[in-house]
């Protein structure tokens, strides 16, 4: 019942792998690809040293390993021509094989319609394939592409299976969309305790969101029997789980792990009338009991023109919000820790920002990541290979982000461009408010003299250049420090031309 994400590689001796390796230890081949990749520079000899072992030991008997660390490579390697083409192309390989990494990246990769078509239904497809495999993250989000298609009962039932997994997101999804049903259908109670589970495992606004929706005066005692037996269930389906280990899922082998099918049957046993097996032996939901939690962006409210400021309400549910923060959490770093070394702009925010951040990288997008990003590319009109990777910060008490430009200089600009940075000025900024500061915290834009309160799932989108692309100065902006609670924002940039070179504009090397 795994999640699927990349690991680090332990630091290992580069002389006995090039030993192995030249013994026809066709691990130790990839495994000094990898380490040649990571520790060398684009462009470098050693660099493509390790891409031509990587790409031997793709017609070895190895491939299917190797195939997937290809894809992976070519999602990172923005700088080199076609590289989405390039993924797109060794993570269907190793997908068809069912090297189970492989397929979560070919999903997303159809979320964001680079190098691929955009197809929902494709992604979808592959995350359920990875779900009845007992991936539990994969059935999380299944559910929640098909609840952002409207198909609420489906993806109530998908919240389930990852229930019966033992993911605890999924509690909250679940719960969440059974508080938001017909109040006369709803049970308040049963609502309320599966997300007192999601908060049990620490996930963020569950127990708020259940103060919110079912408070307990509505539920009486009934939620703390319900969230009892929810506990009771998941400690005793636990022998289970860890019998299921997934592994490789072959696409041409679409079948459902017996396992997955005995962990759902029992959760179906918590005794729950909306809770039961369909014919297919499959848990689902009563559709009674379905609520709908779906992102209904706003158009753009524009608060100033010099330089253009403006607003989208709702541009993210409050389980998004909530999914981003839990995604980064544990992994928020001083900027001294995230920002890119050489980028005069990016190691400003050490000086600048004295909260923290994290910026989760193509390997650990989602589709709640790569949705959002559709949204954003449809509010701005941009193109979609113009979006930079976001980044998540976050403020406490105290923190605050001193006054800052976005954009580049035109000398930073040659500077990227020279190191194969082809997108050029930095025209427009996305903050999405992933939670408000309950006093302090507002963005405020000096030269218009405007401080804008966040409310979470809002979107406030900002230009930071002037029509010929150079830097504008009056897009001079802080963020004040936050006096009580936490503010988190997730960022992102639009560029002024597609980041990722075709091989008909090769990127200098």
């Amino acid at each position: 019942m795994s999640t699927i994400a990349p690991t680090a590689a332990a630091p290992v001796d580069l002389a006995a792998l090039e030993l192995a390796a030249g013994s026809g230890d066709e691990g130790a081949r990839i495994a000094l690809a990898n380490q040649l990749l990571a520790r060398h520079r684009h462009g470098t000899p050693e660099h493509q040293r390790g891409l031509d072992l990587m790409l031997a030991a793709a017609h070895g008997p190895h491939w299917r390993e190797a195939s997937w660390c290809l894809g992976a490579y070519y999602l990172q390697v923005t700088t080199w021509p076609d590289a989405h083409q390039q993924a797109a192309r060794w993570l269907t390989r190793a997908a068809a094989a069912g090297v189970a990494p492989a397929i979560d990246r070919l999903a997303t990769l159809y979320l964001q319609g680079l190098g691929v078509a955009f197809d929902p239904v494709r992604a979808l497809n592959l995350q359920n394939h990875l779900a009845d495999a007992g991936f539990q993250q994969a059935a999380w989000e299944a559910g929640y592409l098909l609840a952002d298609a409207g198909e609420d009962v489906r993806a109530a039932a998908m919240f389930a299976r990852a229930c019966a997994l033992g993911y605890p997101p999924a509690y909250y999804s679940l719960g969440l969309r059974m508080a938001c049903a017909d109040p006369t259908q709803r049970d308040a109670a049963f609502s309320r305790a599966l997300m007192l589970r999601a908060a049990d495992a620490g996930f963020p606004d569950a127990r708020q969101a259940a103060d919110d929706l079912v408070p307990a005066a509505l539920c009486g005692d009934a939620a703390d029997v319900w969230h009892s037996r929810l506990k009771d269930n998941l400690v005793t389906a636990r022998p289970i789980l860890q019998q299921l280990v997934p592994a490789d899922a072959p696409l041409t082998r679409p079948l459902v792990h017996p396992l997955v099918l005995r962990l759902e049957s029992h959760f179906a046993s918590i005794g729950h009338p909306a809770i039961a097996l369909a014919t297919d032996s499959r848990v689902g939901v009563s559709a009674v009991a379905c609520g709908r939690v779906q992102a209904k962006p706003g158009a753009l409210e524009w608060l100033a023109q010099q330089p253009r400021i403006g607003i989208s309400r709702g541009m993210a549910t409050r389980e998004e919000c909530a999914h981003l923060m839990h995604k980064v959490a544990a992994v928020l770093r001083h900027p001294d820790a995230y920002v890119k070394r050489g980028s005069i702009n990016d190691e400003s925010e050490s000086r600048q920002f004295n909260g923290q951040g994290h910026p989760p990288g193509v390997l650990h997008a989602d589709a709640v990541v790569r949705l959002i990003e559709r949204r954003i590319i449809a509010l701005s009109g941009w193109d979609a290979a113009a979006l930079e990777p976001y980044s998540v910060i976050r403020y406490q008490p105290g923190e605050e982000y001193l006054p800052h430009v976005d954009s580049f200089t035109s000398d930073q600009i040659v500077a990227n461009r020279a190191r194969g940075d082809l997108g050029g000025q930095r025209s427009v900024t996305l903050l999405l408010c992933l939670r408000a500061a309950d006093a302090g915290g507002e963005t405020y834009f000096h030269h218009p003299a405007l401080a804008v309160r966040g409310e979470a799932g809002m979107g406030l989108l900002h230009y930071n250049a002037l029509p010929d692309g150079g830097q504008d100065v009056q897009s001079l902006h802080s963020g004040r420090p936050v006096v009580r609670g936490e503010k988190w924002m997730w960022r992102s940039t639009l560029r002024e031309h597609p980041l990722y070179p075709t091989s008909t504009e090769r990127a200098p090397t």
